[in-house]
């Protein structure tokens, strides 16, 4: 069927497409860009979650962890805070890397030993005694023998403590301080004059010594 031409010169079906067409696109075009405001209002007055929430967790992280689960969320110390700030942090810390590099391997990092090979650290009389004196006297000239640890015996196939004289009075001094002062020991510092007092006393001697020596050395003595 033709078409006639409206009472513009244009065709009617012509006029319809413009006139009904141009009034729906006009109104999706208002629609559109009204949804585009109201979303863009409503993104800018949500508030923000993401940012805040991995701030929050790196907070988290690097914050210490407090409360009951404290000893499973963060590894405890090997000797706690007190006992290292009691004596010089240098003489402490000099300590610590001499006995990882020549005693923790037989007395292990946790100063525990070995069963029936190499006797404990934590919590011997031996460590904590008032006097260092018997422990000075068994690095500079080494150990042999059996021997009671919180008088109970401790059973060795071959109780030996190698001497190490060789090294200087400070290192010596270092490492017994570290020894006196970890794992919950808490006795007094070393000093190196203490060291050298007891080096110059026992110069003449060439032997290791044994348990019953090292007793008659008073435990209480405080001046070597």
């Amino acid at each position: 069927m033709a078409s006639h031409p409206s009472s513009s010169g244009l065709p009617k079906w012509l006029t319809h497409v413009l006139t009904y067409g141009f009034g729906f696109g006009l109104a999706g075009f208002v629609l559109f860009w009204v949804g585009a405001f109201v979303m863009g209002v409503f993104e800018h007055s949500r508030p923000k979650q993401a940012e805040p929430v991995l701030e929050s967790a790196a907070v988290a992280e690097s914050a210490p962890v407090l409360g009951a689960d404290a000893a499973t969320a963060a590894p405890a110390p090997v000797v706690p805070v007190s006992n290292a700030v009691a004596v010089a942090p240098p003489l402490y810390q000099e300590g610590q890397v001499i006995y990882t590099t020549i005693c923790g391997v037989c007395h292990q990092p946790t100063g525990l030993g070995l069963p029936n090979m190499f006797p404990p650290l934590v919590g011997s009389d031996w460590v904590k005694a008032p006097s260092p004196e018997r422990l000075i006297r068994i690095l500079l000239h080494g150990f042999q023998g059996p021997i009671h640890i919180n008088g109970q015996p401790f059973s060795t196939p071959a109780a030996v403590m190698p001497p190490q004289g060789a090294l200087p009075d400070e290192k010596i001094a270092a490492v017994l301080t570290y020894i006196r002062h970890s794992w919950g020991n808490a006795a007094s510092a070393v000093t190196a004059e203490q060291i050298q007092a007891v080096r110059q006393a026992d110069k003449d001697r060439v032997g290791m010594w044994t348990e019953a020596e090292l007793l008659k050395v008073p435990a209480e003595a405080r001046n070597p």
